[in-house]
């Protein structure tokens, strides 16, 4: 009862018979951190009454007329000392930063205290050789704390500068008439070169530093001589550009800038070479594709893409869009009369099921919907589970928990997503797992991972189709409803935004359908709007020939009507433009018969 009251009090929980050991840990460290600052506070206190005691006399001589000044140098030393000691009662990073900076401001005053009573008696000698141990050990501890870069090294030369000055200031009073103030004298030289060691001497990164600046140079002058030669390193310029920016403060990370330039420089070089055969097999492998599967359309939509990127003369996007192309239709080879299959059979053998299975007919479901989306392999996966976990019913539990740890894993390892929703059906399904459901808990976590899957491909289709926004902003920017057409973008972004890549994807789907619909229509407007230019060219020199001049109300009529088509269909409307065409060509068809 004493042991479980003791534990209650420390902030840990008992209940039938178990401790709550985490609670019961942060309650120990708590009572511990409280011990250690009461210690530090009372440490502070008794520093400050020793500061008082010390300068005590001092203040009874200032009040007779005497100096204070004088009579009040280590006091306040321990004074600044019983301050800080607050502060290094926990040894984090921070602290540790602050105990450095004050041992290398205070081992040199320490010093040049202690070693002023180097011709005193017994007594003095005693303390000056305790002060002496101080200031060694304060000088140790700032080399072991501060050490490191450029930027620490210089922190500490302005802080062993700044002790310099208190040790200058302390020997300000003396008489230089005995041993003791020449030694000071050595004393703050020594100082003095250290604090000039730690500002012009060398780092730990020096060596890397010259490395770096070595491999910059040789890198700039490849890539001058290889623009001279007309090749495309741009993005090489742009990773070497922002290497010579940070690679002075930080040279390892600007040897990865510098890798990752030549690296793109080699392969700007090879890709000019191989992309017409990347080409090549790559629509061999989509018309091979197509031949299984006539409904893909993924393959070769990411091949035209591929085509334009080429013809506009981005030669790494083409390269990774044929690429791109030839992995879908090698997906659809490989795998779309597998998946076919499997559904086949999951079907059927769910048809037979004398029980309900509604995880796994749930699973079929998403295996067509991934055959529908034109992914076989995922689709297949989906649809082969479903006879094993029928067949073994008995490793159900084995086969849910395993399913469980992977959703986890990917949930974790998932970056760019939203994880709200995907980690509450991850507590259900370790929930029904508990509770005995393994069915459930596969289903959940299944879902979690392919709803995972579907985020990053969505991720990846939304961020590669906002990367050509200003080419896609353009086929609406003349139109009357662009601000229709920019309201459905920003909606776009905004989904992005709150990281809901599904719905942006299908937005984006939305709009890009929408847009190649309204441009269909208005290419075979566009037609029709040419073919009556020209019939209105021939009929209108027919109509000068037969003195049927500019003031004829039909004639005038039909310039009219063709007028507003041009205008509506510039405007991007379409219905309209086409109802001004029917017009004039009433109109043409009147001035025809007069002619």
């Amino acid at each position: 009862m004493n042991r479980d009251s003791d534990m209650l009090y420390r902030g840990g929980y008992v209940m039938d018979g178990f401790v709550d050991i985490q609670d019961a840990v942060k309650a120990e460290s708590k009572s511990r951190m409280d011990k250690i600052e009461k210690l530090s506070s009372f440490s502070a206190f008794l520093l400050l009454a020793t500061a008082t005691w010390l300068a005590w006399p001092a203040l009874q001589s200032s009040m007779k007329g005497g100096p204070l000044i004088t009579g009040l140098g280590y006091p306040l030393i321990i004074l600044a000392w019983g301050i800080f000691v607050q502060e290094i009662a926990i040894m984090d990073d921070k602290n540790r930063s602050r105990i450095g900076a004050a041992a290398s401001i205070g081992w040199l005053p320490i010093s040049i205290i202690a070693i002023s009573k180097l011709e005193g008696n017994i007594s003095e000698l005693v303390g000056m050789s305790l002060l002496l141990v101080v200031s060694l050990c304060l000088f140790k501890v700032s080399r072991a704390i501060l050490k490191g870069d450029l930027a620490v090294m210089k922190f500490r030369a302005l802080m062993g500068m700044l002790g310099f000055v208190l040790g200058a200031s302390l020997m300000s009073t003396s008489n230089f008439s005995d041993n003791s103030s020449y030694i000071q004298m050595a004393v703050c030289g020594i100082g003095v070169v250290l604090v000039a060691l730690d500002w012009f001497g060398n780092d730990d990164q020096r060596a890397m530093r010259k490395r770096f600046d070595a491999r910059l140079n040789t890198l700039e002058n490849r890539m001058l001589i290889l623009k001279s030669d007309g090749s495309a390193v741009d993005q090489a310029a742009s990773l070497v550009m922002t290497a010579r920016e940070e690679g002075h403060r930080d040279p390892s990370w600007g040897m990865r800038l510098l890798d990752e330039a030549e690296e793109d420089i080699e392969r700007s070089l090879s890709l000019a070479g191989d992309v017409e055969a990347i080409k090549e097999d790559s629509l061999n492998a989509v018309n091979e594709a197509e031949e299984i599967a006539p409904v893909a359309k993924r393959p070769r939509k990411a091949w035209d893409m591929g085509q334009r990127e080429v013809e506009l003369g981005s030669l790494r996007e083409g390269e990774a869009l044929f690429r791109q192309a030839k992995k879908r239709a090698q997906e659809v080879i490989e795998w779309w009369g597998k998946a076919e299959e499997a559904i086949r059979i999951g079907s059927a053998l769910l048809a037979k099921s004398p029980h309900s299975q509604a995880s796994m007919e749930e699973l079929l479901s998403d295996a067509r919907k991934k055959l529908y989306a034109e992914k076989p392999k995922k689709a297949y996966e989906f649809a082969m589970v479903i006879p094993d976990q029928l067949s073994a019913s008995d490793d159900a539990m084995i086969v849910a928990e395993e399913s469980v740890n992977e959703a986890a894993r990917q949930l974790k390892s998932a970056d760019g997503i939203n994880k709200e929703m995907l980690s509450s059906r991850l507590e259900s399904a370790e929930e029904a797992l508990s509770s005995g459901n393994h069915s459930q808990a596969k289903g959940l976590s299944d879902g979690i991972v392919r709803e995972i899957v579907a985020e990053r491909e969505a991720m990846d289709d939304v961020r590669r189709a906002l990367r050509q926004k200003v080419h896609l902003i353009s086929r609406w920017s003349e139109r009357e409803d662009a601000t229709d057409w920019d309201k459905r973008l920003t909606d776009i972004e905004e989904s992005v935004d709150s990281l809901e890549w599904t719905h942006a994807a299908t937005l984006l789907e939305r709009l890009t359908k929408d847009l190649d619909s309204e441009g269909k229509a208005s290419d075979e407007a566009s037609e029709l709007l040419e073919f009556v230019m020209d019939e209105w060219k021939t009929l209108r020199n027919q109509c000068d020939a037969s003195n049927i001049g500019v003031e004829d109300e039909d004639r005038r009529s039909t310039e009219e009507a063709i007028s507003l088509a041009k205008d509506a269909l510039k405007a991007g409307r379409v219905d309209e433009s086409l109802e001004s065409l029917g017009l004039a060509d009433g109109f043409m068809e009147k001035l025809r018969r007069r002619v």
